[in-house]
């Protein structure tokens, strides 16, 4: 049996925005966090405008725009918890959904990236 190292992700926590509600689309803005990505995003169902097989896309925002997508958000075994990157595949990011999308919780891991995906995530959970 092997053990997965687990790094130290910078976390952040988001509020759904409910100003707006649309149909497709949530925005969440920073509650507590460093912004790495930034002190809003845009989370919105997959379009299928590519052949990612990712569940939502995420945007953020820059100069009071949003961005072109910064990453696919990937499902996993467990219905709350989705994985994207940046920088292709440096930057691990784990996306949990909590109240029932009302909050989100975001784990960034800066320089490292897995393919041993199911085994991180549950090791993962057991953290955090």
């Amino acid at each position: 049996m092997t053990t997965t190292i687990i790094p130290k992700p910078v976390v952040m926590n988001y509020n759904l925005n409910t100003e707006r509600l649309f149909k497709s689309t949530r925005h969440y803005d920073l509650q507590k966090g460093l912004p790495i990505l930034s002190d809003k995003l845009n989370i919105s169902l997959n379009q299928n405008c590519s052949k990612a097989n990712y569940t939502y896309s995420l945007k953020i925002r820059d100069n009071n725009k949003w961005s072109k997508q910064i990453t696919g958000l990937f499902p996993t075994y467990d219905a709350n918890i989705f994985f994207g990157d940046t920088e292709g595949k440096k930057n691990l990011i784990i996306f949990r959904f909590l109240e029932n999308g009302y909050k989100l919780k975001v784990y960034f891991f800066r320089e490292f990236y897995t393919r041993k995906l199911v085994a991180f995530l549950r090791a993962f959970k057991a953290y955090y």
